[in-house]
Order: structure tokens, then sequence, then C-alpha cells
């Protein structure tokens, strides 16, 4: 795919179509095509390389092959702009995978088919056609327990993988729970386990539970702290951000801490938060070590009084680093006139930067 974008960005569709038409997978060649067709940006461009996609499907060599290669132009075409003939191909890849009459065969194609129609966002469709599928595997279970089993795996896996392609948390948490009846009836008690809880935490995130998001960050879930964050409603994203950009510092990783922190800046100032958990989370970054990020979220404190005891932390913290300059010009910002002048007594006072004058260090 590298090799593809390089000639999209070069201009030269034409030799990234000649490479994906050497590929020998009929699927393969039509999703690599299907890609390409949402990466360009010349209408020319557009139709030659949807006429070499459009000609993938006579080149299927049986009807499961067939389906799965109609669900990825549908899939490419509504994605695409072309929402009423990728709808045309969608029920097209439907009707041909329902109509295979082996039970495996049909399984497999209706979870591809499912898959691409997540990618689109017919959630419901999608669900569907997992529970066909569930169907059509459980008439094997008598006659050929080793494939169900593995293609009851294969299905519940399905499911678990297409939550990266759904925006909507109560979705997310839909499909999760199919998926862990699904891993239960194989069997499965740990992935069933693992994805259960996964639909707790997704639920969790959809009331804006942000104490719990920090409570699984003190026991190192990151993973998890991302998923809760990624279904947050949007006036608790940015808080959330917030607290794995902490976390991701705190651990060392400046880098992708200091991006999540943009990240969070960008929606708090679109949605905001607490002015109290503002100036809370704040201090937290000054005793980090991160003075500068807590000054960038003293601009969204709209509290005179809170700002100011942050801003007169901020000073102390860049005095204690040597920076006097830059101590008392923040120092000199300060709103709450009796706030600034214990400030700047401190800052006259020299080297001696104690906390004895009562400012805030920790959260709470």
């Amino acid at each position: 795919m590298e090799r593809i974008e390089e000639y999209v960005r070069r201009n030269r569709v034409d030799e990234a179509v000649r490479l994906i038409l050497s590929e020998g997978d009929g699927v393969v060649k039509a999703e690599l095509l299907a890609e390409l067709l949402k990466r360009v940006i010349r209408l020319d461009d557009y139709r030659y390389v949807k006429g070499e996609l459009l000609k993938c499907r006579y080149e299927a060599p049986d009807r499961k092959t067939k389906a799965l290669i109609l669900s990825v132009i549908g899939e490419a075409l509504f994605s695409s702009g072309d929402e009423k003939e990728g709808v045309k191909f969608f029920r097209e890849a439907m009707s041909v995978a329902r109509g295979i009459g082996v039970e495996t065969w049909r399984a497999e194609a209706l979870i591809g088919v499912a898959l691409n129609l997540v990618r689109a966002g017919f959630y419901d469709d999608a669900l569907y056609l997992f529970s066909e599928a569930f169907e059509a595997i459980t008439v094997l279970e008598g006659e050929e327990p080793e494939k169900a089993l593995r293609l009851l795996r294969k299905l519940a896996d399905s499911m678990v993988f297409s939550v990266e392609w759904i925006d909507s948390g109560e979705w997310a948490v839909e499909f999760f729970n199919w998926a862990s009846e699904v891993y239960e009836h194989a069997g499965l008690g740990i992935p069933a386990k693992t994805v259960r809880a996964k639909a707790a935490l997704i639920e969790r995130a959809i009331a804006g539970d942000v104490q719990f998001l920090r409570r699984i960050l003190a026991e190192d879930w990151v993973d998890g702290a991302v998923l809760m964050a990624r279904y947050m409603p949007p006036e608790k994203k940015g808080s959330a951000f917030l607290e794995i950009s902490f976390w991701l510092l705190a651990n060392g990783r400046r880098d992708l801490g200091e991006q999540v922190f943009n990240d969070a800046i960008e929606l708090l100032s679109r949605f905001g938060a607490s002015d109290k958990y503002l100036s809370s989370i704040a201090f937290d970054f000054v005793k980090l070590g991160y003075p500068d990020l807590a000054l960038r979220l003293v601009r969204l404190i709209r509290s005179d009084e809170l700002s100011s005891r942050v801003l007169a932390r901020v000073a102390v913290e860049y005095l204690r680093e040597g920076d006097e300059l830059m101590a008392r010009t923040i120092t000199l910002n300060i709103p709450n006139e009796s706030i600034k002048s214990k400030v700047l007594q401190q800052i006259g006072g020299g080297g001696n930067v104690g906390y004895e004058q009562g400012l805030p260090l920790t959260r709470g």
C-alpha cells in the first residue's frame, strides 16, 4: 500500500493500477483498487480506477468470492460519495452471500460482507448478517464441530475487529455483547470476559465517567483508557485526553503525551470543562515538571481567582528552575492582586522558593 500511496502522491495513478492488477488474489486486488479509489482526486482518475474495480466482480471464481468483491465495491463507492450505486452493490453482495448452499462458505461470505457494511456505517444490517452467519455455523456443529468452532471464533473476532470502524458507543457495546455471546457459545471464556469488560468500559465512557478513566490509568490500563476516551461525550472527551496525556508524560512518553495534550486543548477549546477541573489538573502538570502545559491550560480557565492560583504556581516553578524572567513575566499577568503581591515578594526573596505561601501543589 505504501508504494501505491507514493504513486498517488506523484500523480501516477496508472502505475498504481498496473501494480495492483498484478495481484493474483481477486479479493485483495479489489480491496487495493477500492483504497486507491478513495485516494484519487482527479475525476478522470476516479473513473479509470472505478472501471478497473468494477471488472473485478467478473473474475470471481465462486459465489463466496463474488459476494466479498461486491461488498468491497459497495463500500468503496459508498465511501467515495457514490452512495446510490454503493447501496446497489451491497444489496447484490448480500443476495449472493445468502444464496450460497454450503453453510461454511455462506457463513464466511456473510461475515466478509458484514465487515464491509460496518465500514460504510450500516451497523444494523451488518449485525443482522453476523447473526445469519451464526445460524449457518450452528448447523455445522453436529456434523463438523471443529470447523464450526473455527468459524465461531472467526465470527466473534470479526465482530470485535469491526468495532474499530464504529463511532457510536451504543453500537460498539452492542457488537461487543454479541461477540461475547458467540465466544461463550464456543466455550471460549477468556475472550468472552475480555470483550464484556470492554463493553463495560464503553458504557462508562458514554456516561462521561472521567473519574473511572483516571482510576484505570492508575492501574496502567492505558488501552482501556484510550477506548473510553474514544466514546466519551464531546464535553468530556477533552478531559479524558488530558488524563491520558498526563499518564503518558508521567511514564516517559513525552512526544506522544504532548501530541495527545494538543488534541485535548483543541477539544477543550471547543467544548470546555469546569474551571475547578482545569485548575486541578494544571497543578498536576506543574508538579510533573511541565509548567508550560499548565500555562496553556490557564487560558481556558474563566475564574480570575483559580487562574491566578495556577499562574502563581507556574511562576514559582519557573523561578525554581532558574528562569526568573519568565517567572516575573507570568507573575505580572496574574489578575488577582493579592496573589500577585505574594508571588512578587517570593521572587524578590531570591532562590528560596519553598512553598510556605500555601500555594497548591497537588490535585484536590
